[in-house]
């Protein structure tokens, strides 16, 4: 399953954006160190040697390698010197379990650095997804395939590949050899694995897109701002939606508010998040379903309507995100609530 993936990046590899280009390299660790597992099921007779310690390199790189792609996916600058040395506990375990023979001792140190791996590539993925989310958040009222939630879900199956091989390695592959049991890691690694890569696969935004689009809207804009109080200028941010129903556009960004108020993103976004205690997507979509909601019950009264016409009115950009926004906001569906209402 990590060949045909490794196989479907490697063709696109040439036209690929960067993240898809690390990825190809967790791919391929994937691809060898699965290789190198089979390798050890299928002999008749084991001696640790070259496979294995290739194994061994293989398996303290992949969370290195996924945490490089959480890198250059959410951050659009190139990947710091010092990200290489997390390659070197690979390099060193796999040397000097070769030249051990495979050492008890090595082994276990590696599975406690294997460990630490796990953790440290949870913690600071996290913080670099939710970093950059939250900056989308705050510039678009649109998110949908902008923000990374996709691969929140995605690190999420990565660590449950990380829990469950641990476990696994605490086992001991030595358990699964000649039993029909190793087709339950078989199947587990498959299907989460499968989910990582399809998923990383459907991915089409990342840091460099953002950070263009901000630039360009940053050189039309200027660089004008307010020399005021962030909660004086988000009484005008306030006034502004609602004179001009700003919210309503769709796509509405919030380099357009600022160039409505005469200030510049930076200055609105700190309003909005200071004065207004939300994202700027939160502040334009809860003035969204407002309006959503009032026009439903005018058109209740009227008779028949289609719920996705008002989503659209609204200003969302389709149904689903005005399903998902509804239902944030509102804790129940477009329908559940328009029924309460007319009782």
């Amino acid at each position: 399953m990590c060949l045909v993936w490794l196989v479907i990046y490697a063709v696109e590899l040439r036209v690929a954006p960067r993240p898809r280009k690390v990825l190809t390299i967790f791919a391929l660790a994937c691809t060898t160190l699965y290789f190198c597992h089979s390798w050890f099921f299928m002999a008749e007779e084991w001696e640790y040697g070259i496979v294995d310690a290739v194994y061994l390199f293989c398996n303290l790189s992949v969370y290195p390698l996924f945490y490089w792609y959480l890198v250059v996916l959410t951050k659009d600058e190139p990947l710091k010197w010092w990200t290489g040395l997390l390659l070197v506990p690979a390099l060193v375990f796999s040397v000097l379990a070769f030249i051990t023979g495979g050492s008890a001792r090595v082994l276990n140190v590696a599975k406690a650095v294997f460990a630490l791996e796990v953790m440290l590539v949870a913690v600071f993925g996290f913080i670099h997804l939710s970093t950059f989310d939250k900056a989308v958040q705050n510039y678009y009222s649109d998110t949908e395939g902008k923000t990374l939630r996709s691969t929140t879900v995605l690190l999420a199956c990565f660590i449950a590949v990380s829990l469950f091989s641990t476990v696994a390695n605490l086992i001991g592959r030595d358990a699964f050899l000649h039993s029909p049991l190793l087709g339950i890691p078989s199947a587990v690694f498959s299907v989460m694995l499968f989910s990582i890569f399809y998923m990383s696969h459907k991915i089409d935004f990342w840091a460099r897109d953002f950070r263009e689009e901000v630039k360009e809207d940053d050189t039309r804009m200027g660089e004008i701002g307010p020399d005021q109080e962030y909660a004086v200028l988000e009484e005008k941010i306030a006034a502004a939606m609602e004179k001009q129903k700003l919210y309503l556009q769709p796509g509405l960004k919030i380099s357009d508010v600022a160039a409505a108020v005469g200030s510049n993103r930076t200055y609105v976004s700190n309003a909005i998040n200071s004065a207004g205690g939300m994202s700027f997507a939160d502040y334009v979509n809860t003035r969204r379903i407002e309006y959503a909601k009032r026009r439903m019950k005018e058109l209740a009264v009227q008779g028949d309507f289609s719920i996705s016409d008002v989503a659209t009115e609204a200003g969302f950009a389709s149904f689903p995100s005005f399903y998902r926004a509804f239902t944030k906001y509102e804790r129940t569906s477009p329908s559940s609530w328009l029924k309460n209402v007319k009782g």
